[in-house]
């Protein structure tokens, strides 16, 4: 008898504790990802701004190949900081690492295109719109991640990897 009351007593103590950590299991919040950061929102943004204007600027020159390289070699300079003091603070943020990855990405493809384009071959203005789509569709991605950490919502990866709206190119004159 005494043994049935002690499995009883502590069977009781069991659902207690069983509802006590459920309970408070309920109360706790897991964050997947880091919190929203302005700063990189604001960088990115102007980032994007600078990078289309650059491309905006290299289509402005007459002919069907883009300006030399030796003149726009600062743009690369300006853009690479820029991207290593958004990756160093990225990096600096408790989970974050799907934004660093992003930037990382983002400064590979900036090495790409400088290399393209200081190649002897250089880059075509006919070329221009893959390399522009390709920077929109990164800007887009790591945008819609810090506006989604903003909002409170879950990464999505399938759509910050999704491909960006496209612009429109000429295709007809040869530029």
């Amino acid at each position: 008898m005494k043994y049935l009351r002690k499995i009883q007593s502590n069977f009781g103590i069991g659902i207690l504790l069983f509802i006590t950590v459920a309970t408070l299991a309920g109360c706790v919040t897991i964050k997947l990802a880091g919190d929203y950061d302005e700063q990189i929102d604001k960088g990115i943004t102007a980032l994007q701004r600078d990078t289309e204007a650059f491309l905006v600027r290299l289509e402005s020159v007459p002919g069907t190949k883009l300006d030399e390289y030796e003149k726009t070699k600062a743009f690369y300079g300006e853009a690479k900081v820029a991207i290593s003091s958004l990756r160093i603070r990225a990096d600096a943020t408790e989970r974050n690492s799907l934004t660093v990855r992003m930037l990382d990405s983002l400064q590979k493809n900036l090495n790409r295109f400088e290399s393209d384009h200081a190649s002897k071959e250089g880059i075509s203005k006919r070329e221009l719109h893959l390399y522009r789509g390709g920077f929109n569709s990164q800007f887009t991605a790591i945008l819609t991640y810090e506006l989604a950490k903003k909002r409170g919502e879950k990464p999505d990866e399938a759509k910050a990897s999704a491909v960006a709206t496209p612009f429109p190119h000429s295709t007809g004159d040869g530029k």
